[in-house]
């Protein structure tokens, strides 16, 4: 496992040194799923560069990576979320962040067995700190154990979330929940990198984070950093989050429980 640790922690950063070594040098911007959904040349030059990294060092390694350009230029094969073990890459979570020049942006590297996250890091490249954890042997950031707070009450929290892509229905229910939330919390957070929303939960410098229309990419490595500091991480239904999960809810076990059934009842009075 520490071999496997060291190519996904090796990957995180090689793509966070593109990403700092790109800034202001964006090329190409296209949008994907509408027109807040930004990829640009960096996105698919970082993907690179992780993949290539993982790839020299496990021989047949498969790979999910967001950005699909990313597999003939770095000569890897395509895999599928259900393969017995897959690497799942985002190699920018936080592209409209960078586009602009705001400081939060990371890259996100997991292996899945099974369907389950195995191994993650997530590296912060504004920041310039790594994330990373495996199953059994605990989450920790640059060498330091990560725990999760022991909060219980929302007016002693703070919370974090994004605002999705699709500025229809799930921001309807997004601006619900925000609306509910803000009004019993300390604050709320919002800076636009799923990964790194995950890595303060883990951390304990935020108590909660949810979120609606995530991908597996946005947060494979932030599962098992969570779970590994004690955090629980499930779908709105409070099942325990899958490949197939695209809403969140994370905290730690207490506040999780109040956070998920408050969720669920704004939701449903809407």
């Amino acid at each position: 496992m520490e071999r496997i640790l060291d190519a996904a922690v090796a990957a995180a950063e090689a793509g966070g040194d593109v990403l700092r070594e790109r800034r202001g040098q964006l090329g190409n911007v296209r949008v994907k799923s509408s027109s807040f959904d930004l990829v640009t040349e960096v996105d698919i030059a970082s993907g690179v560069a992780v993949v290539r990294a993982i790839a020299e060092r496990l021989e047949g390694a498969r790979f999910v990576v967001e950005e699909p350009e990313v597999y003939a230029l770095a000569g890897v094969t395509a895999g599928d979320l259900r393969d017995d073990e897959v690497w799942v890459i985002d190699p920018l979570d936080g592209t409209t962040s960078y586009v602009h020049g705001y400081p939060c942006y990371s890259v996100s590297v997991a292996l899945l067995k099974g369907g389950e996250p195995a191994v993650g890091a997530v590296h912060n490249a504004a920041a310039r700190e790594t994330s990373w954890a495996t199953v059994g042997g605990g989450a920790w950031r640059d060498g330091v154990r990560l725990a999760c707070s022991d909060a219980v009450e929302f007016r002693d929290s703070l919370m974090i979330t994004g605002f999705p892509y699709d500025r229809t229905t799930t921001l309807d229910k997004q601006l619900s929940v925000f609306t509910e939330l803000i009004r019993s919390v300390h604050d709320v957070r919002r800076d636009g990198s799923a990964a790194i929303d995950c890595c303060h939960v883990a951390a304990g410098s935020a108590d909660a984070f949810w979120e609606f229309g995530l991908m597996p990419w946005d947060t494979a490595a932030g599962v098992v950093i969570l779970r590994e500091a004690g955090a629980i991480i499930t779908d709105l239904h409070g099942e325990p989050w899958s490949i197939d999960t695209r809403d969140v809810c994370a905290a730690n076990p207490t506040l999780h429980a109040s956070l998920l059934g408050t969720i669920r009842a704004i939701l449903e009075a809407r």
